[in-house]
């Protein structure tokens, strides 16, 4: 029986799934961001070793890593894969978003939205994205962009600022001291992923009716709809109803995001129905599968 093995390497986290044939669970670990862009090379080695330390042998692997944006990077990850597991097995390297796309078996279109951001979906034989670029020159609608305004609002008006703001600042800075926050952004590792662990705070208040919050989701969330009408134009022009499956940690975050993000998308496209739905299966389901194709196997069995 054959061991699949998926990895979803993110710039927050990796996660690692292994499965049999019949879909059994035999393996799951998880470590620390392994962003082929971003990460250091000798963390990214490092968190990938100690996720996948006591993964069965594997027979087919598929690694889906953020910052995979070339061939260049795609041969990066292969070896990357070939050096952690250190045996003989079908490999394969793509990036991030293609498993959460592959997770989400009925979607016409994917939206993604966690510390970044982009819209991605299948256009014949092949699989194309909108969006991305990261947090400099892109990622609109992002944890990032989300946690980014709230830190902000914090630090201009620490009076006003919500107990709820002040207490998810004080959880992932360790202090409301203006020196210590502004240290603890520039010094992170990667500071996309510690703003975006603010992005709940904009969902909370938004809710409660803060003006700070409520400017955020119409500012950002704009931003997003027009990457998705971009998408949908550019590729899916002639289907009238589309299915569209949110991932990421923003639409886990709260409700909202998922209202406005539905409500901005209908009044920006005419003459088209859409289904609008979260991701039931997490992404690295996707990665596995992805890995069974190496076997002959369609996604999703």
């Amino acid at each position: 029986m054959s061991v699949y093995v998926g990895l979803d390497c993110g710039g927050s986290s990796s996660r690692v799934l292994a499965l049999d044939d019949s879909g059994n669970i035999l393996f799951q670990g998880q470590s620390g961001a392994a962003n082929l862009a971003s990460t250091p090379e000798g963390r990214l080695r490092r968190n990938l070793i100690s996720a996948t330390r006591g993964c069965p042998t594997p027979d087919f692997v598929c690694g889906c890593f953020a910052g995979l944006i070339s061939e260049t990077s795609r041969e990066r990850g292969l070896g990357i894969l070939q050096d952690t597991f250190e045996v003989e097995a079908n490999y394969r390297a793509e990036p991030d978003y293609t498993a959460a796309l592959y997770a989400a078996n009925d979607a016409d279109v994917c939206v993604i939205s966690g510390t970044g951001s982009l819209v991605c979906s299948r256009y014949g034989d092949s699989i194309v994205k909108s969006g991305g670029r990261g947090y400099i020159l892109g990622d609109e609608g992002s944890g990032f962009f989300f946690g980014k305004d709230a830190v902000t609002h914090f630090l201009q008006n620490p009076q006003i600022a919500t107990d709820y703001l002040k207490k998810t600042i004080n959880e992932v800075f360790g202090s409301l001291e203006e020196s210590v926050i502004v240290t603890g952004v520039y010094k992170a590792p990667t500071p996309a992923t510690i703003l975006g662990r603010l992005a709940k705070c904009i969902g909370h208040d938004a809710i409660a009716g803060e003006e700070y919050a409520l400017k955020s989701l119409d500012r950002n969330m704009t931003e997003l709809v027009k990457v998705t009408v971009n998408h949908i134009q550019k590729y899916h022009s002639d289907k009238h109803i589309l299915n569209i499956s949110l991932s990421g940690g923003v639409w886990k975050a709260s409700h909202i995001y998922r209202d406005y993000f539905i409500e901005y998308l209908e009044k920006a496209v005419c003459g088209k129905q859409f289904n609008v739905h979260r991701l039931t299966k997490p992404p690295l389901y996707g990665a596995v599968y992805l890995a069974k194709e190496l076997n002959g196997h369609y996604h999703g069995n």
